[in-house]
């Protein structure tokens, strides 16, 4: 068993028993750890960043009992908030709420404050709940498949897809507040531990020109106030921008780098826009939603491909997840390097003829183990697909026996490893469980192979990057009570960030 770790000038300088490590320190600040357990510094594979901290500075509706209490909070925000400006909340999941309610509506939040446009967005980030004076506020042209309408065609106020990205457009944070967020944010990871994000674009770009989430990195880089390690992902809009610059996966430093284009195939299954096959149990005539056609899709490919750029594509609903590798086999011969990583983000209805394609092709498996926390008995699976469902989504054992490379992140739903460590560790199927030591390498080693920087972190071992977790209690010897351990101390860079090393 390992003893010490040292760090120096940010990077792992030795590893082994205590004198070792001794033997090579030179006045070393010491940290006593008391045979806590140590690990490399969680990286979260897929997450949205600047999301974490909007949460933290609007109201935060993921914990909420009922719709009353959702309510309350966004009452509460609207009563700090000046007349006429936004009233935000997140996270909403109304499948935690009591039998019988619904998600919010118009009539909800036109209570909320009529002086106030309010939107409220589900924590799929995939469909939204707006009032009356929200309507009036977003351009809903082109999009109006996605507004839900009454019977007499009066708009419900529920958005879906596109209409949810308007909202998102219109009231993402820009400027010194996305530094704020970003700030909140970093603070947030460090609490749980985690030292690197691989940030993906949401579904629709916050504007046409520029991107407020880039803009924010970057900003914090040049101020040397990043904090945290950041790969991100660009949006599809921007493929064409990014190519002609000629600039591959890879491009920046250790703190912040470009991870290559992310793109949509599909919605979500709690908006019911997930792609499958056969229809909703509970919308017996929807099948779902393809948000980017395939022709469009495969263009979006060779534009990458044409800089090596890696990509990242959200799929899962299995129709979406067999479109999108269709696609990228296609384009496979047109990288220049031998091993583009392609990525599938989520693959939460993958096949068996679908994830032993992925093998054979080398496509990175990202997904959430998180995601388990609605696969049991009346989750979202079970409401929206029946219960058959249940055992057959979020095949983590599956991908793994199957030898993809499988990479862990949170989509911020919430964001936490030792939450989705929990979760996957603990999963109700065999199909969906791994081992403590698998889930903590797809959230360390292995995500860091689906970055490209697995050279540079995922283990403590010398000369690699001094990012590192240290816990209160072992999850190899708790693997039941994962989720209530503590994160005692976060490292970055070989310095401490959060906790008191006493």
């Amino acid at each position: 068993m390992t003893e010490a770790v040292l760090f120096r000038d940010g990077r792992v300088a030795a590893v082994g028993d205590t004198e070792t490590v001794e033997m090579v320190a030179t006045d070393p600040k010491t940290v006593d750890l008391d045979d806590r357990t140590v690990l490399p510094g969680f990286n979260d594979a897929h997450t949205h960043l600047l999301s974490v901290g909007i949460d933290r500075l609007e109201a935060d509706l993921a914990d909420t009992d009922d719709r009353e209490e959702a309510l309350s909070l966004l009452e509460e925000n609207a009563a700090g908030t000046d007349p006429g400006d936004w009233v935000l909340g997140y996270n909403f999941d109304e499948t935690t709420w009591p039998d019988g309610e619904e998600r919010l509506t118009r009539t909800d939040l036109d209570a909320v404050s009529e002086d106030h446009p309010v939107a409220a967005m589900r924590v799929d980030g995939h469909a939204a709940a707006v009032n009356g004076l929200a309507i009036g506020r977003i351009d809903l042209n082109g999009v109006e498949r996605d507004v839900n309408r009454d019977d007499n065609g009066t708009p419900t106020g529920v958005l879906v897809e596109d209409a949810a990205g308007r909202v998102k457009k219109a009231t993402y944070p820009r400027g010194e507040k996305a530094r704020r967020a970003l700030a909140a944010a970093t603070d947030r990871a460090h609490e749980l531990g985690v030292t690197s994000v691989q940030n993906m674009s949401g579904l629709t770009a916050p504007q046409e020109f520029g991107s407020p989430i880039h803009a924010a990195f970057f900003g914090a880089w040049r101020d040397d106030e990043l904090g945290i390690r950041v790969t991100f992902y660009v949006h599809s809009g921007k493929a064409e921008s990014l190519s002609d610059l000629e600039i591959a996966s890879g491009f920046g430093d250790n703190w912040l780098r470009i991870g290559g284009l992310k793109t949509f195939s599909d919605g979500s299954l709690g908006a019911r826009t997930g792609k499958i096959s056969g229809t909703y149990v509970d919308d017996p005539d929807n099948d779902g939603t393809i948000v980017t056609t395939e022709s469009d899709l495969r263009e979006l490919f060779r534009t990458a491909a044409r800089a090596d750029q890696q990509i990242a594509t959200h799929a899962l609903g299995d129709v979406a997840i067999d479109t999108v590798l269709d696609c990228y086999e296609a384009v496979l011969d047109d990288y220049r390097v031998p091993d583009p990583r392609l990525r599938v983000e989520h693959l939460e209805l993958a096949t068996d003829a679908a994830i032993d394609r992925m093998a054979e092709l080398g496509i990175v498996a990202s997904m959430q183990p998180n995601f388990l926390q609605w696969a049991g008995e009346g989750g979202i699976y079970e409401t929206v697909l029946g219960s058959e469902a249940r055992g057959s989504n979020n095949r983590f054992r599956s991908v793994r026996d199957a030898d993809v490379p499988l990479a862990f992140g949170s989509d911020t739903m919430p964001l936490g490893p030792l939450h989705g460590i929990h979760c996957v560790v603990n999963a109700p199927h065999s199909t969906q469980r791994l081992s403590v030591d698998e889930a903590i390498a797809a959230y360390t080693r292995d995500a860091a192979y689906a970055e490209f920087t697995e050279a540079e972190k995922g283990t403590l071992e010398p000369g690699k990057l001094a990012d590192a977790v240290v816990l209160g209690a072992d999850p190899f010897a708790e693997p039941e009570s994962i989720a209530d351990i503590d994160v005692d101390l976060t490292v970055v860079d070989g310095e401490i960030v959060h906790g008191d090393p006493g």
